[in-house]
């Protein structure tokens, strides 16, 4: 009897560090998918000089030199 008291005490706790321990792991994927997309997009834009939300091929890097007075108007 007392066999079976310790082998049910010890699957309660198995079974709680696994829940634990995957609410835990799921949380931190989250935010490292989170973290990896930011990067992705900021690598696309500065490779393809395309914004990766709307596809826009302007000149945004220029359009913002220009809207901070960097290059004058006559250069776009």
């Amino acid at each position: 009897m007392l066999y079976g008291y310790i082998l049910i005490f010890y699957l309660v706790i198995l079974l709680l560090g696994y829940s634990i321990g995957r609410r835990i792991g799921i949380e931190e994927g989250r935010e490292k998918a989170i973290n990896q997309t930011v990067i992705g997009l900021k690598i696309d834009y500065y490779n393809k000089k395309k914004c990766p939300i709307c596809s826009s091929s302007k000149n945004l890097h220029k359009m913002r030199l220009n809207s901070e007075g960097i290059i004058p108007p006559t250069e776009l």
